[in-house]
């Protein structure tokens, strides 16, 4: 079974980031790109090729449901681009990744925000 594309975010992280875009909105959009990532080239695919390509592992937290990476800017870039979002919408999804790898770093007494590099964009992937 499948998880959601969902499964990693919470709901009041998802509420509160949302409320410039919507909270549908804000969702619709995490689901898209969650599900995009699944169909090419896979989650665990794409952060295979992201630990061997990227200097420095870009994994911070691994379980099986989730992985929670900190990766160059332009990561999002290139997924933005494929959801069309820009502005307010690109900012929150933003937000969303951001507040919830933080808030799974904390709830694994991995030091959560201390871990996370300044010039990198945390990203959570659920794990199909």
């Amino acid at each position: 079974m499948t998880r959601d594309e969902l499964a990693a975010f919470e709901d009041d992280i998802v509420a509160s980031v949302g409320a410039e875009v919507g909270p549908e909105r804000l969702a619709a959009l995490a689901r898209e790109h969650q599900a995009g990532v699944r169909d090419r080239p896979g989650v665990d695919n794409i952060v295979y090729e992201w630990r061997r390509q990227l200097p420095g592992d870009p994994l911070l937290r691994r379980t099986r449901a989730v992985y929670v990476l900190a990766l160059p800017e332009g990561v999002w870039a290139e997924f933005l681009d494929e959801l069309g979002a820009d502005g307010q919408e690109a900012a929150a999804l933003r937000r969303l990744h951001a507040r919830q790898a933080d808030r799974l770093l904390d709830s694994a007494d991995t030091n959560g925000a201390a871990n996370r590099p300044g010039d990198h964009a945390m990203l959570v992937l659920v794990r199909p």
